[in-house]
């Protein structure tokens, strides 16, 4: 069997949510950004990371890993597993949801998108120091 060939990203994008339409699978995108407000202590934020692929076809297991570029730490890597495009004329959608994701301090940090261990693309990211009213930090809300 033929290696899967190495897909070609048309588009890679930071938001707050994609929603998936349950009948016509048709995908929007909430929210797209690339910054974010960090407010002096580490915070869960929900973002996605929606990518669309041309040019594949085979099997494949994707990932997006999230890196500081600050010390080239990494942060998480999310996975898609087993996904089969037969047709390399049909675009593909994929979308990243990641929840519960902590930056630990301000900076830039990079979504490295990969197909099969190969590198694909990225986009960056900035969380920018938010100096809250009177000095005080942000609490997560109980």
């Amino acid at each position: 069997m033929a290696e899967p060939t190495v897909p070609t990203v048309l588009a890679l994008l930071l938001c707050d949510q994609v929603i998936i339409d349950a009948q016509t699978k048709k995908k929007s995108l909430i929210g797209i950004f690339d910054n974010i407000n960090w407010f002096g202590n580490p915070a869960p934020v929900t973002l996605a990371v929606y990518a669309k692929l041309k040019d594949a076809q085979g099997a494949y297991n994707f990932n997006v890993r999230v890196v500081s570029l600050k010390d080239e730490s990494v942060i998480t890597n999310l996975e898609i597993k087993g996904v089969s495009i037969p047709n390399p004329l049909q675009s593909v959608e994929l979308a990243f949801n990641m929840v519960g994701l902590q930056f630990r301090e301000p900076g830039k940090y990079e979504f490295q998108l990969y197909a099969n261990d190969i590198y694909l693309g990225r986009i960056t990211m900035e969380a920018r120091k938010v100096n809250l009213p009177g000095g005080g930090k942000w609490q997560q809300p109980q």
